[in-house]
């Protein structure tokens, strides 16, 4: 008894069918009557019809047709599809999955059309002409005659797939014209393509869809112009029970299908493939009796644009090296500017620690010695900068010029390219500028009785384009208000704190200026709906070079000098600033001046 329920187990594991692991699978008549379901696909690498890419995921023209097809299904008959992907090793594979299966499979693969096959399986109506060449190795280059092509079959080896009709045409080769060949079988047309790339001396047949797919990767193998052989057209297959083939026939012949497959293959394959293809097929009743040079001229024509194509991309790619190669060359140079003044400066402190060292019982007499040489500094910086600031302000001008005029695209990003880094140059020099300003002693005041409702409306107006860049309204309360002050200082008050209640805001947000005005004094408000000022960040607000919390909300860059010099010129004319804000609702700077003495 024991022994029988042995054999039992080992019938049911060893002999029986393997059922298990089979994702279950429905036919067309239960996905219509249920309205959903799913279908099982088997495939074996076939680019660029299916495969998969780089990342695991299925891909390819077959893999859209059928997402086209599970479309077509939703629509026409309200049914949900669901696919399950089934991938094989080997072609033969997937034809005795196709011969032997009960369940509802469909098989893909660039299947060709064939009487024979029609016996073992259910084949659907060709969806794409089906033209195949022979391809060699880029050792052997396309061969200009039938003498050179017998020689290069002879003494190389041809590979193929087996149960293939490129299996199919060799042997016809062989058996016809050339008994000696030799041949080596491979599982699928990926590897056979990889094979033939890699190897000197191997050549094979593949469809002409696998050549230009692989011709536009840039693999190394060449096409052979003899033997072109063309079948009845490329399908999809299910097994003979299965009942898919009679929906897989309805969408092909739908009307929508051959405008959504020349968009399919366009994407793979190129433009005028689906246009050249169909004037080559033999199916073509309009095709010139002479055949062959049809299709070598259309053959041709299609290599021609994949050629074109990647001209276009080369020159692309020339284009972005120029422009990495002309970014580099400035940032060179901008680096050589740096290293020159870092080695002045290295140069003017060592004559310095010199100085020091020869007259160290010279106290007195060396502290003149350094604030004369620091001052000197100062002036070198600032007659360096002052006459910078002019040639490239002018420069600047130059190349706005010359952007308004009639130039080609490469001129013109040239042309940008030089302005930026001119504006970013120019934008150091006036931060510089700020620097020097804040490091001095003293600021001379030259006051005057302004109108404070029209500056502070001027300055509003000359930072609308970069409000109106990031959606923010500027609000203004403002009463009419007259004061004796320096109108250069305030307005480059007024220019830091609104110019910073733009750069932290979000856009979309409301900006509010206020100006308030009673008998004894005089305010300017700058509220903002930013993100806030921590209690830590306010007690260094004023203070130069001072990381804070917040961050500019566009991208904008932020030096840390702005507050600071607000700071500066608001003592400069006896007046005080401060800040009130809230971590998360914003922020509002005041600037207070008192009347007395001030007209």
């Amino acid at each position: 008894m024991l022994r029988q329920g042995i054999l039992f187990c080992y019938f049911l594991i060893f002999l029986m069918p393997p059922l298990y692991g089979q994702a279950p699978s429905n036919t067309w008549k239960e996905v219509k009557e249920n309205g959903s379901g799913t279908l099982v696909v088997a495939y074996s690498e076939n680019s660029p019809f299916i495969y998969s890419n780089s990342n695991g995921e299925v891909v390819g023209i077959e893999y859209e047709i059928l997402q086209e097809f599970a479309h077509y299904i939703e629509l026409k008959y309200g049914s949900k599809l669901n696919f399950v992907w089934e991938h094989l090793e080997t072609f033969d594979a997937l034809l005795d999955t196709l011969k032997g299966s009960n369940r509802s499979v469909l098989g893909i693969a660039s299947i060709s059309t064939l009487e024979e096959r029609k016996k073992d399986f259910n084949i659907s109506i060709s969806y794409m002409p089906d033209i195949e060449v022979i391809v060699s190795s880029g050792e052997f280059r396309s061969v200009g005659s039938l003498g050179e092509f017998a020689k290069m079959v002879k003494e190389n080896m041809a590979i193929t797939v087996t149960n293939s009709t490129f299996e199919r045409n060799i042997l016809e080769l062989k058996e016809d014209f050339f008994p000696d060949i030799e041949i080596r079988y491979v599982p699928h047309v990926d590897i056979l393509i990889e094979e033939v790339a890699n190897l000197d001396n191997a050549w094979g047949y593949i469809s002409l869809p696998n050549y230009l797919s692989y011709y536009r990767k840039g693999k190394d193998i060449s096409r052979q112009r003899f033997f072109m052989v063309e079948n009845s057209g490329l399908s999809m297959a299910t097994p003979l029970a299965s009942d898919w083939v009679e929906a897989l026939d309805l969408f092909i012949a739908d009307s929508t299908f051959k405008p959504m497959l020349d968009i399919l293959v366009e994407k793979h394959l190129g433009p005028a493939f689906s246009r050249v293809v169909a004037q080559m097929s033999s199916q073509n009743s309009d095709l010139s009796t002479d055949l062959a040079s049809s299709r070598e001229v259309g053959v041709l024509t299609l290599e021609r644009e994949l050629q074109d194509l990647k001209l276009k991309q080369s020159e692309m790619a020339i284009d972005r090296k120029n422009q990495v190669i002309a970014m580099a060359i400035i940032g060179i140079v901008l680096v050589l500017v740096v290293l020159f003044a870092l080695y002045r400066l290295i140069q003017l402190k060592s004559i310095t620690n010199k100085s020091l060292s020869e007259k160290n019982r010279q106290i007195e007499q060396q502290n003149l010695e350094l604030s004369s040489l620091n001052a000197e500094k100062n002036e070198l910086i600032g007659i360096v900068v002052h006459d910078l600031k002019n040639p490239l302000t002018s420069a600047i001008s130059v190349a706005d010029l010359f952007l308004q005029e009639k130039i080609t695209e490469d001129q013109g990003e040239y042309l940008s390219l030089i302005r930026r880094s001119l504006k970013r140059m120019n934008g150091l020099v006036a931060k510089i500028l700020e620097i020097k300003v804040l490091e001095s002693s003293s600021l001379q005041i030259n006051s005057s009785v302004l109108n404070l409702k029209e500056v502070v409306q001027q300055e509003i107006y000359s930072l609308k384009i970069q409000s109106d860049k990031k959606g923010i309204e500027i609000r203004e309360e403002l009463d009419d208000s007259r004061i004796n002050l320096d109108r250069a200082l305030l307005i480059q008050i007024l220019d830091n704190l609104l110019s910073n209640a733009i750069k932290f805001s979000n856009p979309g947000t409301i900006i509010t200026v206020r100006l308030k005005s009673d008998e004894s004094t005089v305010r300017l408000e700058v509220s903002d709906q930013g993100p806030g000022i921590s209690n830590e960040d306010k007690t260094k607000l004023f203070e130069k070079f001072q990381p804070l919390a917040a961050r500019p909300t566009g991208g904008e860059i932020s030096t840390g000098l702005g507050l600071s010099i607000v700071k500066k010129y608001v003592d400069a004319m006896e007046g005080r600033v401060w800040c009130e804000s809230v971590l998360g609702e914003g922020s509002t700077f005041l600037v207070e001046f008192k009347r007395a003495d001030r007209g």
